[in-house]
């Protein structure tokens, strides 16, 4: 009986080490990835992390505060990159060199603080203007229930609104004249196929002539615009399964 016992526990425990070793080589988790050139950006553990997208070298954590640290972007010169960081209980944005050091904060602003997860995050950085002079970020300072977009200067000073009065989320054009937006909000919801009053759609703002104008409509879901030379990229549920779809200027 003892041995049996004895070969049991010893199977147990080559099984655990088994799985861990599993586990360790699988990690999981691994969030709002951002790439420049050979190198991706992302979360995990609620910190940033900074890795080459071949696996060539391990990934090198660039911060470790206890606080959460989400959505990194890459500055446009790959440099810096931009982040929210939860360091005194609500969220401000920061930027830290890929080198690595102290975050430098830009935004001071108080906010509600940590909120449950289907409203977001306070000062919730969304990218750089093409010049990398400037870090978008959105933001519920002005109303609670009416997010809109604004961007801080990297060298410091007040953050200034983009004109859109509620954007749920936003991008700059490569050229930097125009911004790509949805005006609602509902990023951390986990809604399926809706196609109530708080299904989003497309717009492309003019920020020279002042002036919007609706790209996508649809009864369901069209979120997060990602502006590429090409077009705007975008997910959408229109077709009963979140995926990536493509507005092409040229065809529309």
């Amino acid at each position: 009986m003892i041995k049996k016992v004895s070969l049991g526990v010893g199977l147990l425990a080559s099984a655990i080490s088994v799985q861990l070793a599993h586990a360790a080589e699988d990690t999981q988790m691994l969030r709002f990835p951002d790439i420049h050139g050979s190198q991706v950006t992302f979360s995990y553990a609620g910190d940033i992390w900074l890795a080459p997208i071949d696996g060539s070298a391990p990934a090198r954590r660039l911060t470790s505060h206890p606080g959460l640290e989400l959505y990194p972007k890459f500055s446009p010169d790959g440099q810096q990159i931009a982040f929210t960081g939860q360091y005194r209980g609500d969220e401000q944005v920061y930027v830290i060199d890929i080198h690595g050091g102290e975050p430098k904060q830009l935004t001071y602003y108080p906010t509600p603080g940590p909120l449950p997860a289907r409203w977001g995050t306070g000062h919730q950085v969304y990218g750089w203007s093409p010049d990398g002079k400037q870090v978008m970020f959105r933001t519920n300072r002005d109303h609670f229930d009416a997010r809109r977009l604004y961007q801080v200067s990297v060298d410091g000073g007040l953050p200034t609104s983009l004109p859109m009065p509620r954007a749920g989320s936003g991008d700059y054009s490569p050229d930097g004249k125009q911004v790509a937006y949805s005006p609602l909000f509902r990023d951390f919801r986990t809604w399926k196929r809706y196609e109530g009053g708080w299904a989003q759609n497309l717009f492309v703002y003019d920020l020279e002539n002042d002036e919007a104008r609706q790209i996508t409509d649809h009864k369901r879901t069209e979120r997060d615009p990602v502006w590429l030379n090409d077009g705007i990229y975008y997910v959408s549920d229109r077709d009963g399964t979140l995926n990536l779809f493509k507005y092409d200027f040229a065809n529309n």
